[in-house]
């Protein structure tokens, strides 16, 4: 059940109407308002081979049918939180166990490397409830995100969620072959209720999940991709996430993949 009271005080924290807050503040009544109602969190202090033992343990309590449903329940309900844990789930499945290796970032996933400090996980929950998150190549955030979730209670998909699921997939399946994730984006913003934002994350979910799968790029399917064996678009201003950022129209949907998280039959019936 949401809190709307518990929301508004997260979302005050971090975001106005000019976008993030420089400057974030919140009286000790709202924090342990919202701390109690499970939006905000005190602050944890983590090391990064502690970070990496709780994706490795969390993805151990997570079902794959759960979080595929939630996905698509998320389609009419616009509830963001459950969109996010297949992202999440899509990266933790191949997810490595490691040290932290390299200088400024691990070259393993990527993580920026930080004095240890108490992490900020309010904001963590902030992300995943405004977008259905954007991080989800974090080990932070993917265990978070996991963590959440195993604690929500999530409703069923509905004729309605299935239909919106299956048009998304239909449109990256017929887009021109010179199409871009923004191109597809946009094909589906008359598809279902949303914002542009809400609709990069869901289409960067679908590019972790292998479902829209470059073909000439490394994808999460199979195996992880390292942060150091991850290339990058050589184009300004390209900001989607590896691998979806290299997404054209002629890649269309790998049907394996789409098969793998969503096993129910009436996604698959006319193919």
């Amino acid at each position: 059940m949401l809190d709307k009271k518990a929301k508004q005080i997260l979302f005050k924290t971090y975001w106005s109407s000019a976008g993030w807050k420089s400057e974030r503040t919140i009286t000790p009544e709202d924090f342990d308002y919202a701390v109690k109602a499970g939006y905000m969190f005190k602050a944890v202090s983590m090391s990064h081979v502690q970070i990496v033992d709780r994706v490795k343990s969390i993805l151990k309590n997570t079902d794959r049918r759960r979080v595929s449903d939630a996905f698509i329940s998320s389609l009419s309900t616009r509830r963001l939180d459950w969109r996010s844990a297949l992202g999440s789930y899509a990266i933790a499945r191949n997810f490595p166990q490691h040290k932290f290796s390299g200088n400024h970032s691990c070259d393993v996933c990527g993580e920026i490397l930080k004095p240890r400090h108490a992490e900020d996980l309010s904001v963590l929950n902030f992300e995943r409830l405004k977008w259905g998150g954007v991080r989800h190549l974090s080990p932070k955030y993917i265990a978070f995100d996991l963590e959440q979730f195993s604690l929500a209670d999530i409703t069923e998909p509905t004729p309605e969620d299935l239909k919106i699921f299956k048009a998304i997939i239909e449109t990256a399946r017929s887009l021109d072959g010179r199409a871009r994730p923004g191109d597809l984006e946009k094909a589906i913003s008359r598809i279902l209720d949303s914002n542009e934002a809400e609709r990069r994350v869901l289409i960067e979910i679908l590019g972790y999940c292998g479902i829209l799968q470059p073909q000439k790029q490394k994808g999460f399917l199979d195996a992880f991709v390292k942060y150091n064996e991850r290339e990058h678009r050589p184009v300004n201003k390209i900001d989607w996430s590896y691998p979806v950022s290299w997404w054209l129209g002629v890649d269309g949907v790998n049907e394996n993949a789409l098969a793998y998280f969503f096993p129910r039959s009436i996604v698959k019936d006319d193919h």
